[in-house]
């Protein structure tokens, strides 16, 4: 899946984090030639509490700003928040994954 952030486009990787395997996304640019893949931008944030699978908290505020944008016009989060957490002294809201998405994380594993 492809997602295009400040008129570039990059690909999109799906990882779980390690202490509650919450789904992180990852924007990365891709690998060319001998030079390994970049991250650009990790989109999700991890939470103290466990999310389902298909559900994502996303970070959009400071270097994220404009983020569920992006995911959103690439079809890889719903459109609608469907709850939010407080991280620290941000919110961070949280979406379903298109089925686009499902399947494309589905996939990759």
């Amino acid at each position: 899946m492809n997602v295009v952030l400040n008129n570039k486009k990059y690909q999109v990787r799906f990882e779980e984090y390690a202490d509650n395997s919450n789904v992180a996304i990852l924007v990365v640019k891709p690998k060319h030639g001998k030079k390994a893949e970049e991250l650009v931008a990790t989109a999700t944030v991890n939470t103290e509490m466990a999310i389902n699978s298909d559900f994502v908290a996303i970070k959009g505020w400071s270097e994220n700003t404009g983020m569920e944008k992006a995911l959103i016009e690439a079809d890889v989060i719903c459109p609608k928040p469907v709850g939010a957490i407080p991280c620290g002294m941000a919110i961070a809201y949280v979406f379903e994954l298109t089925t686009n998405a499902k399947k494309a994380k589905d996939n990759q594993e």
